[in-house]
């Protein structure tokens, strides 16, 4: 199969909460263009399949990237959590970060999405769907990594930066 290349500023590896907050704050303050990659095929990170039945432990409202709040900041009535800020669920946190996606990143013109998409150690995106191959050259790499869903070690987030410009990414 043909390998495409695909130039950015910053790659991100991963659409959880991590990446997302990167990609927004990189969208509202520079004019960086940013590259995601996810296997996933909604962002939202482990959000999409390892808490369904799970709440946020703290307020919504203190959730989720500084572009757009997740939740409209209501008091809720009843159960546990009555008189206290609301708590989203798994599925209101997905939705929220499809929305960030949707409504903020892509209309940005400078976020390119590619979900389904796995990254080899040479800096490859390869499509999970139809094997498409993407060479991904950047200025920054980063590796968004958030509560383990696969054998890592704790703090596991990193970033390295090529002093040469654009750079292939490396992870």
């Amino acid at each position: 199969m043909s390998e495409h290349i695909l130039e950015a500023d910053y790659v991100i590896v991963g659409a959880g909460a991590v990446g997302m907050a990167m990609a927004d704050t990189l969208t509202a303050e520079t004019t960086a263009k940013v590259v995601i990659v996810d296997r996933r095929a909604k962002p939202g990170g482990h959000w999409n399949e390892a808490y369904p039945f799970v709440r946020l432990h703290g307020p919504s409202v203190t959730y989720g990237v500084n572009s757009m709040p997740l939740g409209s900041g209501r008091i809720d009535e009843v159960g546990l959590n009555a008189g206290l800020n609301e708590l989203a669920s798994g599925a209101e946190i997905c939705a929220y970060y499809d929305r960030v996606m949707q409504q903020r990143l892509l209309p940005s013109g400078r976020v390119t999405w590619l979900p389904l998409h796995d990254l080899d150690e040479d800096g490859v995106a390869i499509s999970l769907v139809h094997g498409q191959r993407r060479r991904l050259v950047a200025r920054s790499a980063s590796r968004a990594s958030g509560p383990a869903t696969k054998a890592t070690a704790p703090g596991a987030a990193r970033a390295r930066r090529r002093s040469s410009s654009p750079a292939t990414m490396v992870v």
